[in-house]
């Protein structure tokens, strides 16, 4: 298995003998407004340009269709003819878009030589949930390979551990940027009001609680570094889990552009 983090939550993946480009996100940056009133969003370039990131595309695999996940860069970049693996609540807007081929994973499916169901994700807690919308994670199996979960969008829950549970993957992408909403930049204020912050994605302490449920799993933890409503650095994740007591031999953090190979 080959993992390439892209960008944010952008990642290829090499898996059951085909390409899966999950949650592309390939505009510019300053392309999209700040999240928490610091900067203009991604806050960096993308490492390699999209001709390289597209190329041997077999699947793009969204979780969810946050600007973030699936831009309108993204949209335009992507040919057509690229077969898309969604949820069942974003089918609709990707075939208005223009593409055709579409899984649609309400629970599982079988693509070539990999399984993928679909599992449940959590965009944050209370209130902020409200317009958060649909989520999901993904788990990927195949023969000769660990199973891989795709956390997607979410913080520490129960349906987190009960996808642990059931499938009891290898390897988890972790989403841990850490990632909140506040009170007083609040980019859903026509349509809620935050009386707190709102954390929607893990952070370093529930990267750490995924560690500690699952100790023989390897995390590939992704959604540091591009946007400005981070609270979470490469830095201080790995700082925290070291210190933590974790072995960081089954940690990856990786770098923009970076690829993991892992057997």
């Amino acid at each position: 298995m080959d993992i390439q983090l892209i960008r944010n939550a952008t990642v290829k993946i090499k898996f059951g003998e085909k390409t899966w480009l999950v949650d592309p996100f390939l505009g510019d940056m300053g392309s999209l407004p700040p999240f928490a009133g610091k900067s203009p969003n991604p806050v960096v370039p993308l490492p390699v340009p999209i001709s390289e990131i597209l190329e041997d595309v077999d699947y793009v695999l969204l979780t969810h269709l946050h600007p973030d996940h699936f831009d309108e860069r993204a949209r335009q970049a992507v040919p057509t003819s690229v077969p898309f693996v969604v949820q069942p609540a974003d089918a609709e807007a990707i075939k208005e878009m223009g593409f055709s081929k579409i899984n649609v994973i309400d629970q599982e499916d079988q693509l070539g030589m990999v399984k993928i169901s679909r599992v449940g994700a959590q965009h944050g807690d209370g209130e902020i949930l409200k317009v958060m919308g649909a989520v999901s994670g993904y788990i990927l199996e195949t023969r000769d390979e660990p199973p891989l979960y795709i956390t997607g969008d979410t913080v520490w829950c129960d349906s987190v551990k009960e996808t642990l549970d059931r499938y009891n993957p290898g390897v988890v992408i972790c989403n841990a940027g850490g990632n909140v909403f506040l009170p007083e930049d609040n980019p859903f204020r026509e349509q809620i009001s935050l009386k707190h912050i709102h954390q929607v994605i893990m952070d370093e302490k529930q990267v750490l609680k995924l560690l500690t449920y699952r100790e023989q799993i390897s995390v590939v933890a992704v959604h540091i570094g591009a946007l400005d409503h981070e609270t979470v650095s490469r830095k201080s994740l790995k700082e925290y889990l070291r210190t933590s007591g974790i072995d960081m031999r089954q940690v990856y953090v990786p770098e923009d552009g970076e690829m993991i190979k892992l057997n």
